[in-house]
């Protein structure tokens, strides 16, 4: 990574370098070049020297740039996009395997969790905890006895945490909740929910931020586990690369787990193959004023850099099934001891607060709201943050969006509010609605409004939330043309891929388009997706990636 080092520090975020002249490094001739332009142009060819565009345009017009060391790579119809922009990844959580950190497959009953873990538990490293995720919350629910007794008859000893695959809530033995010090008299945390069976007792359920609380003990920073997390991310980086993704934000970055020192190791040994911008966990436990000191401090953009700690994620609130998501009118009927319209993790006014106090600072924010009582809470806080602090060319966003309010809709353009939705999850998609009546109603006909909101003028950003849905952006692209009256077009799927989510990432300026002058970050795919059925969009495969020029990933087939 030494040359892309070198390349990057004359591609400063800032300011592009006049063009050079000469022969070309490399030329690709001959294919289906969508640019993303402001025109939305589709050419043929296009030209790259010491990492940025020389030209894009015609065969003949690139030809002009081939001289005898260039690499000539006729594409032969096939199509080039600009770099994919994922703003929504759980880079390091999703690749570690900390404490085992093991996915359960689907099964027939509870007890069929019980081979799974023992497996996990017989690799498990870095914690004394066994870790896992993607049990069945509504299975556990079910069960005419504690959860908690279930999985102490199968793991009684070592204190177990499993994390549901949405990563909002846990299912943890008796020795975890003794570490956690958790019994029948703890009060539920801000922003979580410590389920009890009927003598009272805590059932072996944590919600929302209950779970993270149990995990921060499970994951706290030790040697082994910076090894592994670092192992992990490095298992995470060769999937971006061969995804097609040459910028991305790891969503959930938990500083107090050594996960920032994780990363900054990442950018000094030359590991990183994408512009990364990393969005440092707001604790909802933690005190206000020693925590935005933290985050002060943590803050850095440069320019010469891949690696950007310049966002905050926090949540305002959880999510549907779990009942926690914020709504403005109640639930049809809400879990144990979850408030009726659902919580919060951050209220408006502690949002604000933190808004006020880290967006002049460079901090862009990236704020969980599922609910439409949590969107509305969330624009009003960055309203009011906006009128009484400098926010200049802040390009803070909402993420998942699933549910918001026809008078919300205009607010995103107008408060210059970024809208960021995931649809890669089959779960999604329109016909997968039943599973949300239960909860909402016949509000859940009107979930994710993404045509509703690019209507709007919203700036509309798809990304994945891997691991919680599958990385690849093709399944999200197919999806976001799938979804009825809320379907996007081709082109509109491919900016909020692109040059959308570039502009999220503030390097609007330098990549997310194929421009002469902008760097050559670019993938080059084994189809011509306006061409493709949308039904086969998903089965794209990406032959190509590019980062300033240089190749993170190249498929055989090419």
């Amino acid at each position: 990574m030494a040359k892309l080092k070198s390349l990057l520090a004359a591609l400063a975020v800032t300011a592009l370098p006049a063009l050079a002249a000469g022969p070309a490094d490399r030329v690709l001739l001959d294919g289906v070049i969508y640019t993303a332009d402001q025109q939305d142009r589709v050419v043929q060819a296009l030209a790259m020297q010491g990492g940025k565009l020389l030209y894009v345009g015609s065969n003949a017009g690139a030809e002009a740039y081939i001289g005898a060391a260039t690499e000539v790579i006729e594409l032969d119809g096939r199509m080039v996009l600009p770099g994919i922009h994922d703003s929504h990844i759980h880079a390091l959580e999703g690749g570690s395997e900390v404490g085992g950190n093991c996915s359960l497959e689907t099964v027939e009953s509870v007890q069929d969790y019980a081979r799974q873990l023992r497996d996990c538990a017989d690799r498990a490293e870095g914690s004394d905890w066994l870790l896992a995720y993607g049990h069945s919350l509504e299975m556990l629910l079910e069960l005419e006895e504690s959860p908690r007794a279930v999985l102490d008859r199968m793991l009684p000893g070592q204190p177990v945490a499993i994390m549901e695959q949405s990563s909002h809530s846990a299912w943890v033995n008796s020795a975890a909740l003794r570490q956690a010090g958790i019994d029948a008299d703890t009060p539920d945390p801000q922003g979580g929910v410590i389920l009890h069976d009927g003598a009272g007792q805590p059932n072996g359920i944590l919600l929302d931020a209950a779970a993270e609380q149990v995990f921060n003990l499970a994951l706290k920073p030790n040697p082994l586990a910076a090894e592994i997390n670092y192992e992990g991310l490095r298992y995470t980086l060769e999937e971006v690369a061969a995804n097609g993704i040459t910028s991305f934000c790891d969503a959930r970055v938990y500083w107090q787990r050594g996960w920032l020192e994780v990363w900054q190791r990442a950018e000094a040994e030359g590991l990183l193959n994408a512009r990364v911008n990393l969005g440092l966990w707001a604790y909802p436990d933690m005190d206000d004023e020693l925590q935005l000191k933290t985050l002060k401090r943590l803050y850095q953009r440069n320019p010469d850099s891949l690696l950007q700690v310049n966002q905050v994620k926090l949540y305002s609130d959880g999510i549907v099934h779990n009942t926690t998501a914020a709504l403005l009118q109640p639930y049809r009927e809400s879990l144990p001891r979850v408030p009726s319209r659902g919580l919060n993790y951050f209220t408006q006014a502690r949002m604000q607060r933190y808004i006020e106090a880290l967006g002049p600072v460079g901090f862009d924010f990236h704020i969980h709201a599922i609910g439409d009582r949590g969107v509305r809470e969330s624009l009003d806080a960055i309203e009011t943050a906006q009128r009484q602090s400098a926010q200049q060319d802040r390009r803070h966003r909402l993420t998942h969006v699933e549910m918001v309010a026809d008078s919300d809709l205009p607010r995103f353009a107008g408060l210059g509010v970024i809208a960021d939705m995931q649809v890669a999850g089959t779960f999604t998609l329109p016909g997968y609605s039943h599973w949300q009546r239960p909860y909402v109603g016949h509000r859940a006909e009107k979930m994710y409004r993404l045509k509703d909101l690019q209507d709007a003028g919203a700036t509309v950003v798809l990304s994945s939330d891997w691991t919680v849905s599958p990385m690849s952006p093709f399944i999200g692209v197919q999806h976001a043309l799938q979804r009825g009256s809320q379907s996007l077009s081709l082109t509109q799927a491919l900016r909020a891929y692109t040059i959308n989510a570039a502009y999220l990432m503030g390097q609007d300026a330098l990549t997310g388009s194929l421009e002469a002058g902008k760097a050559a970050d670019l993938v080059v795919l084994d189809r011509d997706l306006f061409s493709t059925p949308v039904s086969k969009i998903s089965q794209t495969r990406v032959l190509l990636t590019l980062l300033a020029g240089e190749e993170t990933w190249r498929a055989e087939a090419l």
